[in-house]
C-alpha cells in the first residue's frame, strides 16, 4: 500500500501534560482528509506534529515510508507544506514575495528564481484569487486575503502533501467554497494529498474521503464520513444532540443540531419512556421536542419510507414498522402492543385514521385499558378530519375520552406538565 503518511502510537505533551494520546492512523496517497473535533481536542497540535514542527514524546511519523526526522529540510519541504492557523507576518514583504518563498526548496544556494518559478507563483496567485494583490504589502491586506496568500505560497511549493490548519476560519462563505473546490481540484487532478483541520462538519463531509474525529487528545473515530459522522460519535465528542441527514444537492451527509446534552433533564431521560403513535409526517415536532427533552422514545406503527419513519430513524429511535403502503398486520400490531407495554406514556399525533392504520388507534385504547397515560396532541378544532372509517375511529376516540384520554393542544403542553 502506497501510504503518504503513517502515524503510530504518537504521544505529545505540553509541560509534561499529555495532549495527544496514542494516536495511530495512516493516509493513502491522494486522499482528502479532514480532522475535526471540539476546541482543545488536539487537532492543531496533531497537525504541527505531522508537519515536523513539534517533537512527540513517543511514537513515530513516516512520510512515504521514511521517518520524518530523517528528511533534510528542503527534501521534506518538497513533500509537505503547511498553511498555519495564524497567518500573521511580522515583516514587510509584498504578496508576490511571500508566495515566491514557496519556491525555496527548489533553489540552490545563491541561485535566483527563474522564469519557471515566476510562472508557478503567478498561477498560484491566480488560483487563489490574489493575483490583483501581488504588489501590495502583506500587512496592508485583510486577514481573509492574507489567508489566501499563504495558501498560494503552499501551492507554489508544489509539495505532494498539504497540511492546512483551519484554512476557512477567516474566509467568507464564497471564499470557503472557492478554496475547498480548489483543494479538491488539486486532490483529484494532481493527486495532492490534502489534510486539513476544519470546524465545519458539514463542509468536512462534503469534501473529504476520510474524516478523523478527535476529542481530548484521542481519536474518537476515523473512516469515511458515513462511518464517522453518526449521532453517537457527535454526541460523544461535542456533547451535541443532532440529526444526521443526506444533502440531496451535494450527495453528502450534513448534521442538524438539536440541543446540547447538558440542557437535557437527565431524570426524565432515565425515568420516562414514551411511545408515539403517528404517521404521515404528523409527529415531526413531537419527536424532535421529546428527543430534545431527553425522553426515551419509541415509535409505531409507521410504514417504511413514511416521513415520520425517516425522522425516527435519523433520531435512532426504536421503530415498529410496516411495509410501504400496507395496512398494519397482526405481527406489527403485536409488536406495537409490546412497545406500549414497555412505555410509561403513549402519545397520539393528529393523524387521520382509515382502514389501513385503525389498529394504531385500537392499540392506543388497549394501552389506556392497561393503565397507561395516553395523550392526543389534537391540532383540529373538530374531529371530522380524524376519521375515514365511517365512524369507527370516532367511536373508539369517544370511548377513549370517557376512559381517561388526555387531549392537549401541543407537545409543549406535555413537556411542561409531564
Amino acid at each position: 500500500m502506497n501510504y503518504a503518511l503513517e502515524v503510530e502510537n504518537l504521544n505529545f505533551a505540553y509541560r509534561k501534560q499529555l495532549v495527544l494520546k496514542d494516536i495511530s492512523f495512516f493516509i493513502e496517497k491522494g486522499q482528502f482528509i479532514s480532522i475535526i473535533g471540539p476546541n482543545g481536542s488536539g487537532k492543531s497540535t496533531l497537525l504541527k506534529n505531522l508537519s515536523n514542527l513539534y517533537n512527540p514524546e513517543s511514537g513515530f511519523i513516516k512520510v512515504y515510508g521514511k521517518d520524518i526526522k530523517k528528511y533534510r529540510t528542503k527534501e521534506l519541504a518538497k513533500n509537505i507544506s503547511l498553511v498555519p492557523q495564524d497567518t500573521t507576518i511580522s515583516y514587510d514583504f509584498t504578496v508576490f514575495d511571500i508566495v515566491m518563498m514557496g519556491r525555496f526548496p527548489y533553489l540552490d544556494r545563491f541561485k535566483k528564481e527563474n522564469e519557471k518559478d515566476f510562472k508557478i507563483v503567478a498561477e498560484a496567485l491566480k488560483k487563489t484569487n490574489t493575483f490583483h494583490l501581488r504588489n501590495r504589502n502583506i500587512n496592508e491586506i485583510s486577514g481573509g486575503e492574507r489567508q489566501r496568500v499563504i495558501i498560494a505560497r503552499a501551492l507554489a511549493q508544489e509539495s505532494e502533501i498539504i497540511f492546512l490548519d483551519e484554512p476557512t476560519s477567516h474566509l467568507d462563505i464564497n471564499h470557503q467554497i472557492d478554496l475547498l473546490n480548489l483543494l479538491k481540484q488539486l486532490n483529484e487532478e494532481k493527486g495532492t494529498t490534502i489534510i486539513l483541520v476544519i470546524h465545519d462538519i458539514n463542509l468536512a463531509c462534503r469534501y473529504s474521503d476520510k474524516i478523523i474525529l478527535m476529542d481530548k487528545g484521542e481519536i474518537v473515530s476515523k473512516g469515511t464520513p458515513i462511518e464517522v459522522i453518526t449521532r453517537k460519535n457527535i454526541e460523544k465528542a461535542y456533547g451535541l444532540n443532532v440529526i444526521v441527514e443526506e444533502n440531496p444537492y451535494t450527495d453528502s451527509l450534513y448534521i442538524v443540531p438539536l440541543s446540547l446534552n447538558n440542557s437535557i433533564d437527565q431524570n426524565k431521560k432515565r425515568n420516562k419512556k414514551i411511545h408515539v403513535i403517528a404517521g404521515g409526517g404528523t409527529s415531526g415536532e413531537i419527536l424532535s421536542k421529546l428527543e430534545e427533552k431527553g425522553y426515551d422514545v419509541s415509535v409505531g406503527v409507521v410504514n417504511v419510507g413514511d416521513s415520520d419513519w425517516q425522522l425516527a430513524k435519523k433520531l435512532s429511535l426504536d421503530v415498529v414498522d410496516e411495509r410501504p403502503f400496507s395496512a398494519i398486520s397482526e405481527k406489527s400490531f403485536k409488536e406495537n402492543m409490546e412497545a406500549i407495554g414497555k412505555s410509561d406514556v403513549v402519545i397520539l399525533s393528529s393523524i387521520p385514521y382509515g382502514e389501513g392504520n385503525l389498529k394504531n388507534l385500537e392499540a392506543a385504547y388497549n394501552g389506556l385499558k392497561m393503565g397507561k397515560k395516553v395523550y392526543l396532541v389534537n391540532k383540529y378544532t373538530k374531529y371530522d378530519k380524524f376519521d375515514y372509517t365511517e365512524g369507527e375511529g370516532l367511536k373508539i376516540l369517544e370511548s377513549m375520552k370517557k376512559d381517561g384520554l388526555i387531549i392537549i393542544n401541543s407537545i409543549d403542553q406535555f413537556t411542561k406538565e409531564g
